[in-house]
C-alpha cells in the first residue's frame, strides 16, 4: 500500500488553531503506519517545538527551516518526506477524517495525476460581512462542485493557467522534485511568495502551473473536503485590499513565469496614473468591495511594470 508524507509548513502559527489543525490529523482513518507527519517549521519567533506535542505519532518530526518564506519551507518538506505522496496542509486547514485514506486511493487508481486537490469550506470565527464570498479566492474558499474533474495538456504547451488546480496541494513527490530544479534556476519563481507578515502569493500556483505544463493530469475530487479557519482580521476591509492587492501583483508575474501572461508590461511611471483612473472605474470610495477590487487591480498594475 501506497505511503503519505503530510507536510505543514507554519510560520508563528495561532497556537489554538494549529492544535485543531493537529486534532483532525489525530482524527485521520489512514492507519498511522502508512504515513509520516512533517511539520516544518518556517522560523517562527517562538518555536513550535517548545509547546507542541506529537509524541502520538511515531513518524512525526518538527524541522526547522530558518531561510524565510512558505516556498523554502515547501521545497525542504519535498526533501525531507520519505514517501511518494505530499499532502500539504495549513496551519489553520481541518481535513475530513478520511482525507488522507481518500488521497491515497486517487493516487493508487491513476498513476499519471501529478497534483490532486478538493473543495473548501470557511469556519469563520465570527460572522463575516454580507459580501465576502466576493473574495473567496482570496481566502482560500472554492467548492467546484460534486463531479471529479481531471485535466491534462494536450497540445506542446500550456495557453492558461487550469480552473482546477488545487489551493490545498496535494502532489507526488516526483513532480515536487523536479519542480525544485525549476525554482532554483527562475528568479520569478524565487520573487513570489509569503515572506513573513507579507500577503504576497503565487508559490502554490507556480507548483500547479509548472506540473500541468509537464504534461501531469491534475485533478480536483470533491470528497477532498477541507475547512479553512478564518479568524476575524482576514475579513477586514484592509486585510483583504492587501491580500488583493499582492496577489495581483504576484499572479501577473507567476503567468509571466510560464508563457501565459494576457497583459502587456508597463512602464514604472505610468502605474500611479493608472491606479488614479482605475480609482474612478471602480468607484473605490462607494463601499469596502469596490475598494479591495481596486486594489487588486492596483497590485495588477504594480507587477506589470516589475517584469
Amino acid at each position: 500500500m501506497e505511503k503519505i508524507s503530510v507536510v505543514i509548513c507554519a510560520y508563528n502559527p495561532n497556537k489554538a488553531i494549529f492544535e485543531r489543525v493537529i486534532n483532525s490529523l489525530q482524527n485521520q482513518t489512514l492507519e498511522l503506519e502508512y504515513w509520516e507527519l512533517l511539520i516544518i517549521d518556517n522560523n517562527s519567533s517562538f518555536p513550535i517545538s517548545d509547546w507542541l506535542t506529537i509524541n502520538w505519532h511515531p513518524q512525526a518530526r518538527i524541522i526547522s527551516e530558518a531561510k524565510p518564506g512558505l516556498i523554502n519551507a515547501r521545497n525542504r518538506g519535498t526533501i525531507e518526506a520519505q514517501y511518494d505522496y505530499i499532502i500539504s496542509v495549513d496551519d489553520d486547514t481541518l481535513l475530513c477524517d478520511n482525507y488522507l485514506e481518500l488521497v491515497q486511493k486517487i493516487y493508487s487508481s491513476d498513476p499519471t495525476l501529478g497534483i490532486i486537490g478538493g473543495r473548501s469550506t470557511p469556519i469563520y470565527l465570527e460572522e463575516p460581512p454580507k459580501w465576502i464570498s466576493q473574495f473567496n479566492s482570496l481566502l482560500a474558499i472554492r467548492d467546484l462542485g460534486e463531479i471529479e474533474i481531471v485535466q491534462q495538456l494536450n497540445q506542446e504547451r500550456p495557453t492558461e493557467y487550469p480552473t482546477i488546480s488545487p489551493i490545498l496541494i496535494a502532489p507526488r513527490k516526483k513532480c515536487m522534485e523536479e519542480y525544485i530544479s525549476f525554482f532554483e534556476n527562475s528568479l520569478i519563481s524565487k520573487s513570489l511568495g509569503r515572506k513573513g507578515t507579507s500577503l504576497a502569493s503565487g508559490e502554490d500556483n507556480d507548483i500547479n502551473m509548472f506540473i500541468y505544463a509537464k504534461g501531469y493530469k491534475i485533478g480536483y475530487f470533491p470528497d477532498l473536503k477541507f475547512e479553512h479557519i478564518i479568524p476575524p482580521f482576514r475579513t477586514t476591509k484592509k486585510y483583504l485590499a492587501k491580500m488583493a492587492y499582492e496577489s495581483n501583483r504576484s499572479w501577473v508575474k507567476m503567468l509571466t513565469n510560464h508563457d501565459i501572461n494576457p497583459w502587456q508590461k508597463i512602464k514604472s511611471n505610468t502605474v500611479l496614473l493608472r491606479q488614479a483612473k482605475a480609482f474612478f472605474t471602480y468607484q473605490a470610495w462607494r463601499d469596502a468591495k469596490n475598494y479591495i477590487k481596486w486594489r487588486g487591480a492596483c497590485g495588477r498594475f504594480k507587477g506589470l511594470s516589475e517584469l
